[in-house]
């Protein structure tokens, strides 16, 4: 699956062209895929100065015991606000996410078991929204069969999401 940063895989796999922003950096560190260290390098990269983004870049140590109150400063002093889940800005974000990391196994030489695995993972790490809940089975215990993955319902599955997000014309 992933090689390389998070942040690098969202925009690898991102159905849009759209820069990654706060929204996506709020939730993934909500989700526990992004690290204080990535967020933080990516502010650096992005060369933002403000009061809250320095604050949130100089952590360290015991101070990042505190990174999830400055990340939400940081995120309203450049935005105007903080994503919070139920809301739209929230939902944007999750579902960015959630498409990324499903591209990134679908696209990954995994066997329908092991692809399960993943996608059972994601839903875990991310949440699952109704529709995707036929994209894999599990088995009963006592059925002693791992549980399986149809890679073209997951493709469908993510063509779906595309159209969805399309632009309008």
């Amino acid at each position: 699956m992933t090689n390389g940063s998070w942040i690098g895989l969202l925009v690898r796999q991102s159905r849009t062209k759209a820069p990654i922003g706060w929204d996506e950096l709020v939730v993934g560190h909500d989700f526990g895929i992004l690290t204080p260290r990535e967020i933080q390098d990516w502010v650096l990269e992005q060369d933002l100065q403000g009061p809250c983004c320095l604050e949130l870049v100089a952590l360290e140590g015991e101070g990042l015991g505190h990174f999830e109150e400055h990340l939400w400063s940081a995120c309203a002093e450049c935005t105007g606000k903080v994503p919070r889940p139920g809301g739209n800005r929230w939902a944007k974000a999750q579902d960015r996410w959630r498409v990324a990391l499903l591209k990134d196994a679908l696209e990954s030489p995994l066997t329908p078991e092991a692809l399960a695995v993943a996608v059972e993972s994601i839903y875990e790490l991310v949440g699952c929204p109704e529709d995707m809940l036929d994209l894999w089975q599990r088995h009963s215990p006592w059925q002693q069969r791992p549980g399986s993955a149809d890679h073209a319902a997951v493709a469908r599955f993510l063509r779906r999401c595309e159209d969805d997000f399309a632009p309008a014309v």
